[in-house]
């Protein structure tokens, strides 16, 4: 939605990984449950390197690039997710507000990393009915 604005009528953004930078670097204000070994051996291989492919991640970070994001977003996230945490979906709603591109949003208290009780799943898959029925008219 991103790189190729063009190619997408809507997007649906379900616990997602919105600052790159945060998600590799990790931060003393955001916990997550990324281990040292992971932040410092794993990342580097699958997501980049915090120096050598800085800009790489800012190219590729829909934080840093809300504004070529032009299509309407569901973001959806649990308030608990130590995995990606909910200062990603947070902060890419803020950019987008930013750029006049009111995101759809919801945020499911008790839920971490994927949602797990069976009447959020329903409300999610619902809310995500509605919006690409909306946005994916002919």
């Amino acid at each position: 939605m991103i790189r190729h604005p063009e190619l997408y009528r809507c997007g649906v953004a379900w616990v997602g990984v919105a600052d790159l930078m945060l998600y590799v670097k990790g931060s003393w204000w955001i916990g997550d449950d990324i281990s040292k070994l992971g932040r410092n051996y794993q990342l580097p291989d699958m997501v980049g390197d915090v120096d050598k492919d800085a800009a790489l991640l800012a190219a590729a970070s829909p934080l840093l690039n809300a504004e070529r994001l032009k299509a309407p977003l569901l973001i959806a996230h649990g308030e608990l997710d130590q995995r990606v945490p909910l200062a990603h979906s947070e902060r890419l709603r803020a950019a987008l507000r930013k750029h006049g591109n009111e995101p759809q949003w919801v945020v499911y208290s008790g839920e971490g990393h994927g949602f797990y009780l069976t009447k959020n799943q329903v409300d999610f898959a619902e809310r995500m009915e509605r919006f690409l029925a909306q946005h994916l008219k002919n």
